[in-house]
């Protein structure tokens, strides 16, 4: 199988959406074709896919506002995982940010998932013990 990563495109948005539902990104109270309307607004060459066998495999979103990164998004479908996606999907994601000077790359992750906890660890990224506050200015509901 060989994986290409490349920026996302319009014609993916049912596949994606698939995707994220496969991984168990998607929650109530996001609309995830909102976020993909959202995203194509801002920085769409920071939205990549990972392709196989003729599909989409894998996706992250990736943005940048002057003073940090950050990613979202990051997918590997359950049946291909395992495979390097998600690493060759952060370390594009990670290239074209440090292309922009982007000095430093933060996401989040929910304290149970131990296992994208692992994943980022084993990629250099450190837990901060901050506060994550957050507040919703446009319901998707």
């Amino acid at each position: 199988m060989t994986t290409g990563i490349r920026t996302f495109s319009i014609g993916d948005t049912e596949a994606v959406v698939a995707l994220w539902h496969a991984a168990g990104l998607t929650r109530p109270w996001n609309d995830p074709h909102r976020d993909i309307e959202r995203k194509l607004a801002v920085q769409p060459e920071l939205f990549l896919v990972a392709e196989a066998d003729g599909g989409v495999v894998g996706s992250v979103m990736a943005g940048y506002d002057g003073h940090r990164g950050w990613l979202y998004y990051l997918a590997a479908d359950p049946d291909h995982r395992g495979r390097g996606i998600g690493r060759a999907l952060v370390a594009e994601a990670e290239a074209r940010l440090l292309a922009l000077g982007c000095p430093k790359v933060q996401l989040m992750v929910r304290p149970d998932n131990a296992a994208a906890r692992g994943f980022y660890e084993a990629l250099g990224y450190e837990t901060f013990e901050t506060w994550n506050t957050g507040k919703r200015l446009i319901p998707d509901g």
